[in-house]
C-alpha cells in the first residue's frame, strides 16, 4: 500500500494496569501481520462476534488491510503485553474516517480486547488513546455501533462521554457517537 501519512511514532506510549501489569499502545504497521492474526484467532467466538457483529473470522486479505494501514484515513493502536515471555498483542481499537470530503472529519470506531484482558482497565486507556489521537487528527465525531447487550462497551462508551441511542431500525443493536472539540 502507498501511504498517505507517515508511521506516528509519535502515538507510542506505555503505563501499567490498576494491579501493575505494564503495557504499551503503538500504532500497527504491516510488520505486525503474523502477531495481529494470532490475535484475532485468539478471541473466544463471543468476543469476536461482539467485534464484527457476526460469527465470521476475517479472512487474510482483511487482516492484511488491518494491518497495512493509510494513517491519513485510519489509524489503529494495538495493546502490547508480555504474555509467557513473548511480547503479544492484547488488544486494538481503530477508526476510519469517511472516504469523502464531506465525511472526512466523521470516524467510525472498533475496539476489542482479547478475553483475559477484559475488565482490567486497558480498553479505557486504549479508547482515550484513540480519542486524543482523532482530535489531533481533525476527526470532529467518532460514532460506530455495538449490540444491545454489550455491557461492558456501554459503560465504557458512557464513561467516556459517548453518547448511546438505540437504533430504531434495528433493535439489536445500539448506535454511539461521540463529538469531539474542533482545533
Amino acid at each position: 500500500m502507498d501511504h498517505a501519512g507517515d508511521y506516528p511514532a509519535h502515538l507510542i506510549d506505555s503505563g501499567r494496569l490498576a494491579d501493575g501489569t505494564p503495557f504499551r499502545i503503538r500504532p500497527i504497521c504491516a510488520a505486525d501481520l503474523a502477531m495481529h492474526t494470532a490475535f484475532v484467532h485468539g478471541l473466544s467466538p463471543a468476543t469476536g462476534f461482539a467485534r464484527l457483529l457476526s460469527p465470521r473470522t476475517p479472512e487474510e486479505a482483511e487482516l492484511r488491510h488491518m494491518t497495512d494501514v493509510d494513517y491519513t484515513h485510519e489509524l489503529a493502536l494495538i495493546a502490547l503485553a508480555r504474555v509467557d515471555g513473548e511480547v503479544r498483542e492484547v488488544g486494538v481499537a481503530r477508526y476510519v474516517r469517511g472516504a469523502t470530503p464531506e465525511t472526512f472529519d466523521v470516524a467510525e470506531f472498533a475496539i476489542v480486547i482479547a478475553d483475559a484482558w477484559q475488565r482490567r482497565g486497558l480498553a479505557e486507556k486504549l479508547m482515550r488513546r484513540l480519542i486524543a489521537a482523532a482530535e489531533e487528527a481533525g476527526v470532529h465525531r467518532l460514532a460506530d455501533i455495538t449490540l444491545y447487550d454489550n455491557r461492558g462497551m456501554l459503560a465504557l462508551a458512557r464513561k467516556l462521554g459517548f453518547k448511546a441511542q438505540r437504533d430504531p431500525g434495528d433493535p439489536n443493536v445500539t448506535r454511539l457517537r461521540l463529538d469531539l472539540p474542533g482545533k
